[in-house]
Formats: structure tokens, C-alpha cells, sequence
């Protein structure tokens, strides 16, 4: 884990301006970040926030009204939902391109 050599203090840094961006992007919305971790890098942050509750494969933070949750790896469930496919860039402007290029014949 590139944070273990910058300490803790970077790794909450980079996650702060993580979760400004969030609310940058959706101010009025509610933001929630999972991260699944292995052992090591979970130890790491779990030690380090001093996050010794109960549950010794999940915990969360919360930095500015955005929860940080972390998760020991294989630990995450995933739900029967298949996740939303976004279409590639280049993709998205053909399609917009053709769509255009069909009304302005019309």
C-alpha cells in the first residue's frame, strides 16, 4: 500500500479531497465510498483510525458528511442487481453524432 510510506496523514489527505469531490459533483445528494481491502492494507487503516468496535471485518468514517466505509476483502456481499453498463465515450459521440445527423435530414 503506497499510504504505509506516507503515513496515515496522507492517506486521510487523499480520501478528504476524494470526498470533496463527491460533493462536487452531487452537492445535494448523499455519498457513500466502500473500499474492500486486503488484511494488510485493512490492518493498516484500521489501526491507524483507531477503529476497534465490534465488527473486525468492516468500519466506517466519516469526513464531511460522506462515509468512508472499509471492508475486509472477501467480506463484501454482492447483490443479485447486475450494475449499470455506461456506454464508452467514443461510443456515446457516434451515437449523438447519428442521432444528430438524422434529425438534420429530416
Amino acid at each position: 500500500m503506497a499510504e504505509n510510506k506516507e503515513g496515515i496523514n496522507g492517506l486521510l489527505e487523499k480520501l478528504a479531497l476524494l470526498t470533496d469531490s463527491t460533493q462536487n459533483i452531487f452537492p445535494n445528494g448523499k455519498t457513500a465510498i466502500i473500499f474492500e481491502l486486503n488484511k494488510d492494507d485493512y490492518n493498516f487503516v484500521r489501526i491507524n483510525l483507531n477503529q476497534f468496535g465490534d465488527s473486525q471485518d468492516k468500519f466506517k468514517i466519516d469526513i464531511s458528511g460522506v462515509e468512508i466505509i472499509f471492508i475486509l476483502e472477501g467480506r463484501y456481499e454482492v447483490q443479485d442487481e447486475k450494475p449499470v453498463e455506461v456506454p464508452k465515450k467514443k461510443n456515446l459521440i457516434q451515437r449523438l453524432r447519428s442521432f444528430i445527423s438524422s434529425k438534420s435530414s429530416i
